[in-house]
């Protein structure tokens, strides 16, 4: 059955968020002291990665572009973790700033899926798989404040 636009849509939406959660991770990790958060970021980056894999599976099955960041939302993203951790590079600053990222994360995703309702099965499912990531992150992010 041939992808309908509104999966390719929402596709798209869920690579976005994945690869922000990544870039923010990337550019985070290298000013945490801390090595069980430190871990625990590598984590999220990794899960993250394999959600965009999972999606750039589907879109190649249906030989569907994916989504690629441009260059200037990728610097104005690193630009705006880096300012906020200009300062203060705690744990639990940091966890704050994630939390904050997350659930724009979420807000986003909630959006798209409110908007392609006619998107299939499939793209639903990991788009919920990614509600659910993002909302068990928020959760244990609350820990580190």
């Amino acid at each position: 059955m041939a992808m309908k636009g509104d999966d390719t849509a929402l596709f798209r939406e869920i690579q976005k968020n994945a690869q922000k959660g990544m870039r923010v991770i990337e550019t985070m990790l290298p000013k945490v002291a801390d090595d069980p958060f430190s871990l625990y970021l590598n984590g999220k980056e990794l899960q993250y990665s394999q959600i965009n894999d999972r999606v750039r599976q589907e879109m190649l099955k249906e030989k569907r572009e994916g989504y690629r960041a441009g260059a200037v939302a990728e610097l104005a993203l690193k630009g705006s973790v880096h300012a906020g951790t200009l300062f203060d590079t705690s744990v639990s600053h940091i966890a704050g700033l994630m939390i904050r990222e997350s659930s724009r994360e979420l807000t986003d995703m909630w959006k798209a899926m409110n908007h392609h309702e006619n998107a299939g099965e499939q793209s639903r499912q990991l788009a919920e798989e990614f509600l659910d990531f993002g909302q068990k992150t928020i959760t244990e992010l609350k820990k580190y404040l």
